[in-house]
C-alpha cells in the first residue's frame, strides 16, 4: 500500500507539473511538444486508477497515451534542438566570414 501511495503521488505531481508547464510556458513550445505534454499529463493521471485497481477502465490505453505523449514531447523538442543547432552553426559561419572579411580574425 505504501508503494501505491508513493506511485500515485508521483503521478499526480507529474500531472501538476505538466499543467503548469503548458499554461505558463505555452509560447516556448511548438504544437507537437504541447500535444505530447498534454498526452503525458492525461495518461499519467489516468494510470492512477490502474495503480489501485489492476483491471480499471483505462487499462488498455492510459499507459499507451503516456508513452506516446512522452515520445511526441521528446521528439518535438529534439527536432527543435536540431534546428537551433543548425541555425547557430550557420550564424557562426556567417559571423566568422564577416569578421575575416573585415580583417578582424
Amino acid at each position: 500500500m505504501t508503494f501505491d501511495i508513493i506511485n500515485s503521488l508521483g503521478r499526480l505531481l507529474l500531472t501538476v507539473i505538466v499543467i503548469y508547464k503548458i499554461t505558463s510556458f505555452r509560447e516556448t513550445m511548438n504544437l507537437v511538444e504541447r500535444c505530447g505534454l498534454g498526452m503525458m499529463g492525461g495518461g499519467s493521471f489516468l494510470t492512477i486508477a490502474l495503480i489501485w485497481d489492476q483491471h480499471g477502465p483505462f487499462q488498455g490505453w492510459s499507459v499507451t497515451t503516456l508513452t506516446y505523449g512522452a515520445i511526441a514531447f521528446l521528439g518535438g523538442r529534439t527536432w527543435r534542438d536540431m534546428q537551433h543547432y543548425r541555425n547557430n552553426k550557420r550564424a557562426t559561419r556567417q559571423a566568422d566570414g564577416w569578421l575575416r572579411g573585415r580583417g578582424k580574425l
